[in-house]
């Protein structure tokens, strides 16, 4: 059945087309085959075929519908004259006419079923225009020019330069092809997660890629500031390029998302994703410094920043952001990237500092006091925000520390203090002793004979 969307001319002719199939097989049987036997079978047989031209092998229209181009050179070779040739036997002028009519008739039905269909496509290799255009999208690339020292691509009959017949492949072009993907492979980048291309083949360009494409990232919500210059193998950078919150910018969003006196510290995500927005702030971020200044629940760090913000005005978000930063710098530091990985070395790039340990070494120097005074030493330890239950502080070894001195546990100091007092009492009483028996002997000497 014909579709009915087709456009009634169409289906026209192929109604006509079918209606007239068995026609032609008929008018093939009776009338076109043995005008062949009489006319051409001389020449153009299985056993006999002049010009490479066999027509005995046509016993059915389907095999002639098979081989059309055959048929179209019969047709021209007919309609000229050409043939059959004049020492052979020639068609009269009804014969003439009946085989180009009925053969005209059937290479137009083979056209009309295949009519849309562009024939046999050639297979080709890509232009030099095409090949070097795919391998920039693909790679991503654009200086590539993989395809400059191949040859000229040449045009066809039709004037254009894709046509597969025109793009042949040959030995040296399959040696340029290899140099060139060799080319391109150097542009390759090995990947945690993949391969990449880079307009560079240095490694060191690559580096340096990745980091400016790592602070370009970071740069859509940060500031410059909170590191230190470093350079790593002759690779020089900033630490403090990017990659630092403007935290001043965020409190003071922090303050307008306060709500009113006497209601509860709620913002929905929504308001929070609008305020961030509109101050060109990260709404996550944004997000992460609210819940912690409205959590209620208790911390020895964030309480005080709590209040102080809870009562500051708009405008002092500066100075919340002053007292964070003194914190940062005590409880983060950075690290040197070339040694992250190593055995013992560092995880990450920024790690944290735990400001809180079991145990530090306290020092003092002791001025000698005067007029037989005291020195006192007071030691004072807080907890850390979780109440003094189960908190003990212990004063381990206490100790004074002199130069060219063993080392004096505190606890002896009272008794080393009495014993150093009973050896001066014994010193000066010796030293009493001494100095008068030195008197009698020296007044014994110089007395008269």
């Amino acid at each position: 059945m014909i579709p009915a969307i087709v456009h009634p001319s169409i289906r026209l002719l192929v109604l006509l087309a079918l209606w007239t199939l068995p026609c032609l097989a008929a008018d093939f049987e009776t009338e076109i085959r043995p005008l062949l036997r009489e006319h051409c079978l001389d020449c153009h047989s299985a056993e006999k075929h002049k010009g490479d031209l066999d027509l005995e092998r046509f016993a059915t229209t389907a095999e002639i519908r098979r081989h059309p181009k055959v048929w179209q050179g019969v047709v021209e070779q007919v309609a000229l004259g050409e043939m059959p040739p004049k020492d052979r036997s020639r068609l009269d002028d009804a014969g003439r006419e009946r085989l180009l009519g009925w053969a005209n008739s059937l290479l137009d039905e083979v056209a009309l079923e295949h009519a849309g269909d562009p024939g046999p496509v050639v297979l080709r290799r890509l232009s030099n225009a095409e090949y070097t255009f795919t391998l920039r999208d693909l790679t991503g690339v654009d200086s590539l020019d993989p395809a400059r020292e191949f040859p000229t691509d040449s045009a066809s009959g039709e004037g254009f330069m894709n046509v597969g017949n025109s793009l042949v492949m040959s030995p040296s072009l399959v040696t340029k092809y290899l140099d060139s993907a060799k080319e391109v492979a150097a542009h390759a980048v090995l990947l945690p997660d993949g391969l990449g291309f880079s307009p560079s083949t240095s490694p060191r360009d690559w580096t340096e890629e990745t980091l400016a494409a790592i602070r370009a990232f970071y740069a859509r919500y940060t500031e410059n500031g909170g590191g230190t210059a470093v350079n790593l193998q002759g690779i020089k950078f900033d630490t403090r390029d990017g990659g630092v919150l403007p935290l001043g910018r965020y409190f003071e969003a922090a303050l307008e998302l306060r709500p009113g006196s006497g209601k509860k510290f709620v913002a929905a995500p929504e308001r929070i994703a609008a305020v961030a927005t509109e101050r060109g702030l990260n709404a996550k971020y944004l997000t992460a410094l609210w819940t912690a200044l409205a959590d209620s629940r208790p911390s020895a760090l964030l309480d005080p920043l709590r209040l102080r913000w809870k009562a500051a005005k708009t405008g002092y978000g500066a100075a919340l952001a002053l007292d964070v930063a003194q914190w940062q710098q005590a409880v983060w530091r950075f690290t040197t990237i070339g040694h992250i990985g190593k055995r013992d070395g560092p995880k990450a790039w920024q790690v944290p500092v735990t400001p809180l340990a079991e145990a530090r070494e306290v020092r003092m120097k002791f001025a000698a006091p005067t007029n037989g005074g005291e020195v006192t030493l007071y030691l004072v330890t807080t907890d850390a925000g979780d109440g003094p239950e189960h908190d003990v502080a212990v004063w381990e070894n206490p100790r004074l520390v002199a130069t060219g001195r063993p080392e004096l546990p505190l606890r002896d100091v009272r008794a080393a203090a009495v014993a150093l007092a009973r050896h001066r009492q014994a010193v000066f009483t010796n030293a009493a002793r001494c100095l008068a028996a030195a008197a009698t002997v020296g007044a014994t000497n110089h007395a008269p004979a």
